[in-house]
């Protein structure tokens, strides 16, 4: 084996896009922050006794495990944040007056491929707006992750809504093991309305009228709201309607608005309106969430958030600029690189040992040269 070689779905993060990731990490935080939610910071890695509990569950199959040589039990690499945040709220925060608003961010390390989000190697960054159980909570956390696209620098990005519940309740009367129901929402979330007719199911009229309205907000809640849903999806309609016109209202008119109630993907976990960000160029979701409920057992509370992926999020956006550069070609004091500093350059001195001429100064990106106290720009 190369000595080099990495595990599959992992990478190095090369300058200059490194030093992207960290400052976009940034400037997420800082506009979350901005609209009240507070840092946390959970550990990479937990027993998996805590971080596979309750819906932690649902992400079991993606967990790395290993032995801690002391206790001899078994940890767990973390596959998801949000979760640990959950797990957080519901205990060393949980006497906190609610609502209770929280942003994170850091790496996380899956069992597998996660496709185009960039392989088993993610890095999110994210917020979670715990105890409200409304429609106002759902749209609120849309739309801080909205502006916070915007204000990274993305000026065009597509919200689509989806209330995968609503499909659910229709099959509750049905006899499906878990397998057939897996299956059926599957071909449903990729509008195969041809393999739902061989589902031993009563409500193909139904289910194919959900695939059939996906489309613009508007559009697509009408065509919902003419299908005779049963009380219970009715209602769910009635929440997603809610956070959709509470949504749009506040939307700048250069973001679109869809809504698709047949759509799951990787929204194990929740229980009530969910969501997902595309943008034109990305290979897959800049980021996704909805709501959840956090139940560890003595404390139940209900939660909405958003997760934004930076492999994603940073392909869209422009190369960083190295920015202004010189190469310090003799010897200079501290005042002298300190001045140059404040002056927003970044300096590299010369080694013994190495070429010291304008040529290596170009080869090293960069764009002045300093020497016997005279700076100059390279052209």
């Amino acid at each position: 084996m190369a000595k080099t070689l990495l595990p599959p779905g992992c990478y190095d993060l090369l300058p200059p896009f490194a030093k992207q990731e960290t400052e976009l990490l940034s400037r997420l935080l800082s506009s979350f922050e901005s609209y009240g939610y507070a840092q946390a910071s959970p550990p990479l890695i937990e027993y998996t006794e805590s971080l596979l509990a309750g819906r932690g569950a649902t992400l079991s199959s993606q967990v790395l495990r290993l032995m801690d040589a002391s206790s001899h039990q078994v940890m767990g690499l973390r596959a998801d944040i949000t979760l640990q945040i959950a797990r957080i709220a519901a205990s060393r925060l949980a006497d906190v007056p609610l609502p209770l608003r929280l942003s994170y961010a850091g790496p996380v390390l899956r069992a597998s491929n996660n496709g185009n989000r960039g392989g088993r190697q993610l890095v999110q960054a994210g917020i979670e707006l715990i105890g409200p159980d409304t429609p106002e909570a759902d749209a609120e956390v849309i739309l801080v992750a909205a502006e916070t696209l915007r204000r990274v620098g993305l000026p065009w990005f597509s919200i689509d809504l989806n209330m995968p519940g609503i499909a659910l309740s229709l099959l509750e009367g049905e006899v499906l093991d878990n397998e057939q129901l897996k299956a059926l929402l599957h071909a449903a979330a990729h509008k195969d309305i041809s393999a739902i007719s061989d589902f031993p199911i009563s409500q193909h009229k139904l289910l194919a009228g959900l695939i059939a309205a996906a489309g613009p907000a508007d559009e697509a809640l009408a065509a919902l709201k003419r299908l005779d849903l049963p009380p219970q999806a009715a209602s769910q309609l009635r929440t997603l309607e809610r956070v959709a016109m509470l949504v749009k209202a506040a939307l700048p008119p250069n973001v679109d608005l869809t809504v698709d109630v047949t759509e799951a993907r990787g929204l194990e976990y929740h229980t009530g309106v969910t969501f997902s960000f595309f943008a034109e160029g990305a290979l897959g979701e800049l980021g996704c969430g909805g709501r959840y409920r956090i139940d560890n057992g003595s404390l139940r509370r209900e939660a909405t958030g958003c997760t934004l992926y930076m492999n994603t999020l940073s392909r869209l956006l422009p190369t960083p600029a190295l920015g202004k550069r010189v190469f310090i070609a003799t010897p200079a004091d501290r005042g002298t690189i300190a001045a140059l500093h404040d002056q927003g350059f970044v300096t590299l001195q010369a080694l013994p040992g190495y070429a010291t001429d304008r040529v290596a100064a170009s080869e090293l990106a960069c764009t002045h040269y300093f020497a016997d106290g005279s700076l100059e720009e390279l052209l």
